[in-house]
């Protein structure tokens, strides 16, 4: 399921934050209708994006497979791993989502986005990173990580982008 709507994207992050969430909470917290949940988490549920409870929803093996904030499978060489202060991890597939998905969230410990040219593991705060390039391997706009601020601005000036 690459393209959820906003509404199901705020479920996904309750769910992803909470581990279980019960219907009436997604209703409180969104302030929609039962019969607008259950549409919701049908609809969630029938994209492996979260299993279906007695009363409520709980994370499903795929938002670690998943990217927590596209649904696109993750890819292990632009995989973004997020870390909250209790210990929960998931992931985004790309820098671009996973940058997105850390705006949505509190309580964050680390982290950590792969160097582009190497795959080794950089603390986001670090990285150095080239938007819009004409290399795309995810998402649009395209935002790859480098751990040096030379090897970013060399990308950008042979394959496009902003360093």
């Amino acid at each position: 399921m690459k393209n959820i709507s906003p509404r199901q994207q705020e479920i996904l992050d309750l769910v992803t934050q909470k581990g279980e969430i019960r219907v009436e909470e997604i209703q409180q917290a969104i302030g929609i209708s039962q019969a607008t949940t259950y549409r919701e988490i049908r609809a969630l549920a029938k994209a492996d994006l979260v299993t279906k409870t007695p009363g409520g929803i709980s994370r499903t093996k795929t938002l670690i497979d998943h990217c927590v904030q596209c649904g696109q499978e993750n890819n292990p060489r632009t995989a973004f791993v997020i870390e909250q202060t209790g210990g929960e991890k998931f992931t985004a597939c790309c820098s671009h989502c996973g940058l997105m998905a850390l705006s949505n969230r509190t309580n964050i410990r680390t982290a950590m986005t792969p160097d582009f040219f190497y795959g080794t593991m950089l603390n986001i705060r670090d990285a150095w990173y080239v938007v819009n390039s004409d290399i795309s391997l995810c998402c649009r706009p395209s935002v790859l990580s480098f751990s040096q601020r030379g090897d970013a601005e060399r990308f950008a000036q042979g394959f496009g982008g902003s360093a």
